[in-house]
This record gives structure tokens, C-alpha cells and sequence, in this order.
């Protein structure tokens, strides 16, 4: 397996971060494509230890042209790992481009993981596989739902059109939604109903073989929850919800798809699921898995390669551990007072799992904090 070239293409983030580092633990030396389209100075992954090149692009597009000129004809395919919806939706619509020249995350034709990447026809997916989902509309910018009460939450249709997080919005009165809209980037929005959660469950995992073949190691909840933000302290238990499990193997086999996913349920007050949505790519947690003995991107090539999954028992976390977004945890907890800075340090000195911090690759947080040195310092000048 080592002897096939490693490419993960995203932008400078913790995610792709922990599969440079996922891969990195394994002995590979994965090449890196990073577009600026969300973070315009990188700083985190070309600071990996684990990085053997790393190219850095203005978008996506010309992320791809660098991909097929210098990779694209190689020997062995290549793996390749798409770490945010706008590469996947990319790599989708050039499927049959890449289909006898990488292994990559697909559904097995042009054009049906970006159909699935948008909120209504995945929840519709959902529904026909057995879940139970928020009650919706979907409108365009500046409608009114008829037939929802408040309060309401809004999300972009497709994740990578329009604001993408930033155009979620929890509105509990008209007046409120009509206030959002003129912030909202997204022209199509789905608005549902507004459930007061308990908590989240996520399940990240891998398939190979169009969707019947199908692994999720662990469940992912949350040791801190707030009301319309996503969760940054949380809890890796074993997952054995079989009738959970039958859900997600559906709609995988469903969308035909390949390669490493996550997805999303929210628990209310009741402990009832709602089916939330479906990411076809490597998610935000994948790292924590690779800590709890499940290495998610070197996993999904040997069962690529294998045609089954095998994953040896030695080694893997049957006891719950904890992972910790630090930076966004402390921005959303500390800096808006929700938690005592005392409390935080707590938490972080006994966390399992942390997304920046790595003993053993260092230099990306090094390099972030001194990026964020110099663009303070450049804000303060700026404003004298």
C-alpha cells in the first residue's frame, strides 16, 4: 500500500491536519493541496511534520488542475481524501476523470454525492431509510415558512453554496427571520423547525463496495452543548445502536458511496434521534478515531484495496475517551463566559484527545500562534 501515492486536498484546518497526521502515524508521508478559499494564510498543515509537499492554491479549480498535471498519471492510483464539501462536490462532477486514475471518495457515477449534499434530498433519503427528521420548508431568501412555529433554525440547502455554518441562524419570532435574512448569503435555505437538544450524536466511519460494506467504530456525544453551536468537548464511546447502524448502512448503499463519512443526529429532551444530515468526506473528528485505535484514512485504503474491511481488535478503545477542539472551545466557552477559564484548563489537562496540540508534532500550533501574533499586530497598526 505504501508504495500508492497519499493526496489529501481541503484547506488549512484542523481536519485535514489530523489525516496528515492519521497517515503520518502509519509511516506515510501524504502529499497536500490546500485552497484558500475559507483561510487565506495557512498555517497549521504546512508546519506538519508528516507532510512530504505541500502546494498551496487561490481555489479549488486550480487545486484540481495542480491534482490531474502533477498526479494524474501515475502507476498506482493514488489515494485521495477530500476534508470539505467544496473539493468533494469538485472531485463528484469530474468523476469520470478520476475514476481509473485516483481512489477517491465517490457514489459511483457523476453528479450523486453533490445530490446528496443537499439537506432536503438527504433528509428525503433519510426518511426512506427509517428516520425521523425535523419538520422543514424549503424556501428561497427572504420567504416566510406557512406551515412551521417558532422558533426556527436556518441552514444553507447545500453546504457549499452561500455562507455554508454561517447562515445558521436560530430565529424565534418573524420579525427575527426577516432580520437574519439580510445577513444570509444562501439564496436557497431550509428552515426547520427549532428542537431543543439534549445533545448530538455523530457517527463517523467508512464504507467500501458502494456502500455495503460498512464500518463506525465509535459514537461521538458532547460533555458541553449551547443552543445552535456545534460541539468542541466531547465523548468516544464503542457504537452498537443496531438499529441506528441499519439506518446509515441504507442510506450509504443508497448514494452508492465510498470513502470516509460522518453523520450527524440530534437528541432531544426525550432521548428521541433526529436524522440532522450526511458529510461524504473526512469530518472533524476523524483524528480522535485514529487515537482510539481505529486509523479511519489508513483503513479505508487497505479495505480499498482489500475489497473487504478488516480491522484487527488489538489496540482499539472499549472504555469512552475525550477529545477537544481547544482553540474553538475556548473561543466559544471561555471568551463569551460560559465556563470559568479554570474550569477550561481542567477539562483540557485531563482531555484524551486533543485537534491542535500534538506531542508529537509540535510545529503546527507554533505556527498558528505565531500567524496570529502577526495578523494582530498588523490589525493594531492598522488602526493607528
Amino acid at each position: 500500500m505504501r508504495s500508492h501515492k497519499f493526496i489529501i486536498f481541503g484547506y488549512d484546518h484542523y481536519n485535514a491536519l489530523g489525516v496528515v497526521r492519521s497517515l503520518g502515524e502509519k509511516g506515510i508521508s501524504p502529499i497536500v493541496i490546500l485552497h484558500k478559499t475559507l483561510v487565506k494564510d495557512p498555517s497549521l498543515v504546512p508546519n506538519c511534520r508528516y507532510a512530504s509537499k505541500v502546494h498551496i492554491v487561490d481555489d479549488v479549480d486550480e487545486g484540481y488542475r495542480i491534482l490531474q498535471q502533477l498526479y494524474g498519471k501515475e502507476e498506482l492510483k493514488p489515494f485521495l481524501y477530500s476534508c470539505d464539501d467544496y473539493v468533494e462536490m469538485c472531485l463528484d462532477s469530474h468523476y469520470e476523470e478520476l475514476k481509473n486514475h485516483f481512489y477517491f471518495f465517490d457514489g459511483g457515477q457523476a453528479g450523486i454525492v453533490s445530490r446528496y449534499m443537499d439537506k432536503d434530498a438527504i433528509s428525503q433519503l433519510a426518511v426512506e431509510c427509517g428516520c425521523k427528521i425535523p419538520k422543514t420548508e424549503i424556501v428561497k431568501r427572504g420567504e416566510l415558512p406557512t406551515s412551521l412555529r417558532y422558533p426556527v433554525i436556518t441552514k444553507a440547502k447545500v453546504s457549499a453554496v452561500g455562507g455554508w455554518k454561517n447562515d445558521v441562524r436560530i430565529c424565534y419570532s418573524e420579525q427575527e427571520l426577516i432580520e437574519a435574512y439580510e445577513t444570509i448569503e444562501s439564496e436557497d435555505l431550509l428552515v426547520e423547525e427549532f428542537i431543543e437538544k439534549k445533545n448530538e450524536l455523530c457517527l463517523d466511519g467508512f464504507c467500501i463496495n458502494h456502500g455495503k460494506d460498512v464500518c463506525i467504530p465509535f459514537q461521538t456525544t458532547y460533555l458541553r452543548v449551547a443552543p445552535g453551536m456545534y460541539g468542541n468537548y466531547m465523548e468516544l464511546t464503542p457504537f452498537n445502536n443496531e438499529i441506528v447502524y441499519k439506518q446509515v448502512c441504507r442510506i450509504l448503499e443508497k448514494a452508492q458511496f465510498n470513502g470516509i463519512f460522518s453523520v450527524e443526529y440530534l437528541i432531544d429532551k426525550n432521548d428521541e434521534l433526529y436524522f440532522l444530515e450526511v458529510n461524504f468526506r473526512n469530518s472533524t473528528w476523524s483524528y480522535a478515531f485514529t487515537y482510539g485505535g481505529v486509523n479511519m484514512p489508513y483503513e479505508w485504503a487497505k479495505a480499498t484495496l482489500e475489497g473487504e474491511i478488516r480491522i484487527s481488535e488489538d489496540g482499539i478503545k472499549k472504555t469512552p475517551f475525550t477529545a477537544l477542539v481547544e482553540v474553538k472551545d475556548f473561543k466559544d466557552f471561555v471568551l463569551t463566559r460560559k465556563i470559568s477559564l479554570l474550569k477550561w484548563i481542567r477539562d483540557l489537562r485531563k482531555t484524551d484527545c486533543l485537534y491542535y496540540w500534538n506531542s508529537k508534532d509540535k510545529k503546527p500550533v507554533f505556527g498558528w500562534i505565531w500567524h496570529l501574533i502577526i495578523r494582530t499586530t498588523k490589525s493594531l497598526f492598522g488602526r493607528c
